[in-house]
């Protein structure tokens, strides 16, 4: 799954990882940043930073009702902790 945050420009890559490694849990197995932008689409004074995550269970199946509620927590706390938005593609 992929998703993208608008952030204030002083906000660190990393530390949104480890707010998503945090709430994702032990069924998020990877989290990748692929891309951070700042330009004209933006207000100067933000940046969109781009993440794929993996979730996995390597006992059984998961559910898409599993995954997409600890997507939608994940994107809850980021927007919480960090003030920012989710990024429309």
């Amino acid at each position: 799954k992929d998703l993208a945050f608008v952030v204030d420009d002083n906000v660190e890559s990393f530390e949104i990882l480890k707010e998503i490694k945090k709430t994702g849990g032990k069924l998020l197995t990877e989290v990748n940043v692929f891309d951070i932008y700042k330009g004209d689409k933006l207000d100067s004074s933000k940046k969109s930073i781009a993440y794929n995550l993996t979730f996995e269970d390597y006992t059984r199946t998961l559910t898409e009702e599993e995954v997409m509620n600890i997507f939608a927590n994940i994107i809850k706390s980021v927007e919480s902790k960090f003030n920012a938005t989710l990024r429309d593609k």
